[in-house]
């Protein structure tokens, strides 16, 4: 879980870094250099951004996990303790 959360956190930085450069881009002069390399940000930025979504946990996803691993722990105890007082 940790490395999804440092993916994250570096996804999101880069993402920032992305916007501050369009602001410093958009105060300098038109060039085409420029355009090119704001129009290679725009297509890092939209990669980034897609990332940030696949790498994201929903809630449902995150509930339905826990209630499995919950439901099978129960099943496990009372597995456990119908055998110790079938055997007893």
């Amino acid at each position: 879980m940790s490395h999804r959360r440092d993916a994250l956190a570096r996804l999101h930085e880069e993402l920032r870094n992305i916007e501050i450069l369009n602001r410093i881009d958009d105060a300098t002069e038109e060039d085409p250099v420029r355009e090119r390399t704001y129009a290679l940000r725009q297509l890092r930025g939209k990669q980034v951004q897609d990332d940030i979504a696949r790498l994201e946990v929903s809630k449902s996803e995150l509930a339905k996990s826990s209630w499995i691993n919950r439901a099978v722990v129960g099943a496990c105890a009372f597995s456990y303790a119908m055998l110790y007082f079938l055997l007893r």
